[in-house]
């Protein structure tokens, strides 16, 4: 079946079948508007589908995706800022009260980290090689990276354990998240997922592991 009239096909069955059980919850959230507890943000990634791996409801997660699920940090600047905006909106609008970064394993754009550290133009993009510039900042950090070090090459698994750290970090560079933190209304979680054999792994703070939920 082509791509497009598959689409079509999920969209019919979507329509007279979920839409048609819920059809009070949507009309509830266009009535009084979204007040989702928690912003994920995870990978654009089509392997790894968040509403299906958490099962979450419309109106339950505030969601932002990118290119390997990646936190800028705060810049002070007239550029344009997808992923700082929906941020700040999910912060100070919808006030939030959980931030997840989930990653996951085989993730392409950790790869392209890994392949650009010493030659930023190696995959010939024009905006992915200066976006992955994020990620960059885990190997100067030992965090999650120890058989990396050992072994003296990057190895894929850790460094998506360190990128998701890393994003989990620069979250503060943003006053408004930093502020709700330490006031004890937001918390923010690192999760990563295992797309072979469907594990979500957390990150612990005390360990500075993943490990099971």
């Amino acid at each position: 079946m082509e791509a497009t009239a598959k689409l079509k096909v999920g969209y019919l069955k979507f329509l007279q079948g979920y839409y048609l059980d819920h059809k009070d919850t949507f009309h509830d959230l266009v009535e009084n508007g979204q007040h989702p507890k928690t912003l994920l943000i995870s990978c654009a990634d089509s392997r790894v589908e968040p509403s299906i791996i958490l099962q979450n409801e419309p109106g339950e997660i505030f969601a932002i995706r990118n290119v390997g699920n990646l936190v800028p940090p705060h810049e002070n600047d007239t550029h344009y800022h997808g992923v700082s905006s929906a941020l700040e909106y999910a912060v100070k609008v919808l006030k939030v009260e959980n931030i997840m970064i989930m990653g996951h394993a085989h993730c392409g754009a950790i790869q392209a980290a890994i392949d650009t550290e010493n030659d930023p133009d190696k995959l010939g993009t024009e905006f992915v090689h200066h976006w992955v510039d994020i990620a960059h900042e885990v190997f100067k950090n030992p965090c999650c990276c120890a058989d990396s070090i050992k072994s003296g090459k990057r190895i894929p698994r850790e460094i998506e354990y360190a990128s998701i750290v890393n994003s989990m970090n620069n979250l503060l560079t943003f006053d408004f998240v930093n502020e709700r933190v330490e006031n004890k209304e937001l918390k923010i979680y690192g999760l990563h997922f295992d797309i072979e054999s469907g594990q979500l792994r957390a990150y612990d703070r005390k360990s500075g592991e993943f490990g099971p939920l």
